[in-house]
């Protein structure tokens, strides 16, 4: 309890606080923050999918990625947790346990997404340094197969005009 309105405050006054002035008032941002990590973490997982062959997470052995996969589902649980969490929370009577059980799944759901961001950013960052050399080779290896086809086609041309002088 507090003595003066400078006083200590209990956990529970202090929670109280908190709640009132920084979450209760934004638990719809919250709610839209979570339901755009949901989608960022969707989003994710579907990219894991077309890993070419050249990235890095395709040399990550099993063990390495099953976690980066793990950290993707706790992130992805989490955020789920908390929309829903936002929709139901109002039918538990306890205040104190309601904003403390929404205090635990925020932050789990920032510190979720903060691990996953620094994994990924690390991860990625091989990758995006090597894009500007991959797309060089990409660009140099069409260049080169157009002219391979240029002269195949012309070829096939001479071909076909020798065949038409022969009377075939």
């Amino acid at each position: 309890m507090s003595n003066s309105k400078y006083g200590s405050l209990s956990i529970e006054e202090a929670l109280y606080h908190t709640y009132d002035i920084i979450i209760a008032p934004n638990i719809g941002t919250i709610t839209t923050i979570a339901s755009i990590f949901v989608g960022i973490y969707i989003t994710v997982l579907s990219v894991l999918g077309g890993i070419k062959a050249n990235s890095i997470l395709a040399l990550l052995n099993d063990a390495n990625l099953k976690k980066v996969i793990k950290f993707i589902i706790s992130g992805l649980a989490a955020s789920f947790i908390v929309v829903f969490y936002s929709f139901f929370a109002i039918v538990i009577p306890n205040q104190f346990v309601q904003a403390f059980v929404f205090f635990l799944l925020f932050f789990y759901m920032l510190l979720t997404s903060l691990r996953l961001g620094i994994n990924l950013s690390i991860i990625y960052s091989v990758d995006l340094n090597k894009l500007s050399e991959t797309i060089e080779k990409e660009r140099i290896s069409a260049v080169k197969n157009e002219r391979v086809l240029t002269r195949i086609d012309k070829y096939l041309d001479e071909v076909d005009a020798e065949r038409i002088k022969r009377g075939l």
